[in-house]
């Protein structure tokens, strides 16, 4: 319980304890905790104590409240630096997360003339197309195509994808490591995602959606493949740095 006479403040006590029940799945994510009269009640304390301490795990993206209903425990987000040029396999599995990529389609097509421009290729030249539905702890969050070069990863129409990195792959078959040899540009949109997009990710309705449009170069300035990923607002926040290779997790396993 609290101590009333310790330096920490009451609300912070409360903000604490609070946030190791959650911590230890007594409340889990979208479960309301207890309401303010409850609080009160069981930890002995005032409304405003109580209201502090939601305030401030409200602050550290614990808890989103909702007028008349209540606090609820908030699904925790991935926060990626804009900076950082790493897969998503490499800083999920680095930060203990659990992750699965399922191939949706993978074939050999005629490059757009969008694509065509991004890769500095012939609009007659033919591209790699993968479909991939990313999922993190068992919940499908993001929807990426890549777009490759033909004549350079044609070996991936070969190869079972399923659960693979692409840059493992990718590496194990060219000797090259792309997160040491490249360098990234990105234009990061909102948007609500499309009645497939919906389908794919388990939603009822349509929600708000990042999306990522990623050109990778090597540092020779050529270009290797452009990726466009549709990601749950509910699970990703991006921040930009200018220090170099910021990334930071705040993912708990629910």
């Amino acid at each position: 319980m609290l101590n009333a006479n310790s330096a920490v403040p009451l609300y912070q006590q409360l903000s604490d304890d609070l946030k190791k029940r959650i911590e230890c799945g007594e409340f889990r994510t979208g479960q309301s905790i207890p309401s303010e009269a409850k609080l009160c009640e069981y930890y002995k304390v005032s409304r405003i104590t109580v209201r502090n301490a939601i305030a401030d795990l409200v602050e550290q993206e614990i808890l989103v409240t909702y007028h008349g209903k209540g606090a609820f425990v908030r699904t925790p987000k991935i926060s990626s630096s804009l900076s950082t040029f790493n897969g998503f396999t490499y800083f999920c599995s680095v930060n203990h997360i659990d992750t699965y990529t399922h191939m949706l389609e993978k074939v050999k097509q005629p490059s757009s003339t969008t694509i065509s421009k991004k890769l500095e290729l012939d609009k007659t030249v033919d591209i790699v197309y993968l479909k991939r539905l990313r999922h993190v702890n068992q919940k499908p969050v993001m929807i990426e195509h890549v777009y490759l070069p033909c004549s350079e990863f044609s070996f991936l129409l070969d190869l079972d994808m399923e659960n693979r990195s692409l840059y493992e792959e990718i590496e194990k078959h060219t000797g090259v490591r792309l997160q040491d040899n490249c360098y990234t540009s990105i234009v990061l949109e909102t948007s609500l995602t499309t009645e497939e997009e919906q389908e794919l990710m388990g939603l009822s309705e349509p929600d708000a959606v990042f999306v990522l449009t990623e050109t990778v170069y090597l540092n020779t300035g050529k270009p290797v493949h452009v990726t466009k990923q549709i990601l749950s607002g509910d699970y990703f926040k991006f921040f930009l740095s200018n220090q170099v290779n910021q990334l930071s997790m705040n993912w708990k396993k629910v």
